[in-house]
């Protein structure tokens, strides 16, 4: 997982603009809480924000999530949002399968332009099984009909104030492996500087499938210059 601090404009969060018929995409609601909605098209897994109460896939395709710390003052290092859930059938997902959430490793932390590799560790555990931003690894899921799963999220104890980030994937047996998809999680910071670090993942991170090669060559070229 590489962090860097980009010198050329952002590129717009855009959709693989597909069409789903259980899930409108809510126009203005990107940054409302949701969970991670893993469904199925075509054969390849896509990541949109699930809505517990309303049981429906609000955004069709959603790949940065963001997440508080401190919600509950009695555990300030530790929270189990988002979850991962969603009913089965309308997800396209079988019942009974396993969904695999893939860390990646290293964690980044925002310095107001981008984000640096950070020296502090993650935790993410669900039941007995335990990973970590310095190694990464992987977390199973149990798909039943309707299902709402929190692993818990923590950090080391007195890290700095910041927003920390977060990547993933998910795959499934028989399907193509998601995209990778992002979590901000908030540690004190100031809102609008929080929402500042998630505008960057969303415009920086999150390119168009054609506009990637341009962000690697031009990644290279800033490199290059400050070699």
């Amino acid at each position: 997982m590489t962090f860097r601090n980009m010198s050329y404009a952002h590129v717009l969060a855009a959709s693989l603009a597909a069409s789903v018929t259980f899930g409108a995409f809510a126009d203005g609601d990107e940054h409302e809480h949701f969970d991670i909605g893993v469904w199925n098209d075509g054969g390849t897994l896509r990541t949109g924000g699930w809505d517990h109460d309303e049981e429906a896939l609000e955004v069709s395709n959603l790949r940065v999530f963001e997440a508080e710390f401190g919600e509950d003052p009695a555990f300030p290092w530790t929270i189990d949002e988002p979850g991962v859930g969603g009913v089965a059938a309308d997800l396209g997902l079988p019942v009974g399968a396993n969904l695999t959430m893939n860390m990646m490793s290293g964690l980044g932390v925002w310095n107001g332009m981008g984000f640096d590799q950070s020296s502090t560790t993650m935790f993410v555990d669900y039941g007995p099984l335990s990973i970590d931003s310095n190694s990464g690894g992987q977390i199973d899921f149990l798909v039943t009909e309707d299902y709402d799963l929190h692993p818990f999220y923590s950090i080391t104890e007195n890290s700095d104030v910041g927003s920390y980030l977060l990547e993933f994937t998910f795959s499934m047996e028989g399907f193509e492996s998601s995209d990778s998809m992002w979590i901000v999680f908030n540690l004190g910071l100031d809102e609008e500087d929080y929402e500042a670090s998630v505008e960057w993942v969303e415009g920086n991170l999150v390119p168009a499938p054609a506009a990637l090669p341009a962000l690697g060559l031009a990644f290279m070229v800033s490199r290059r210059r400050r070699s």
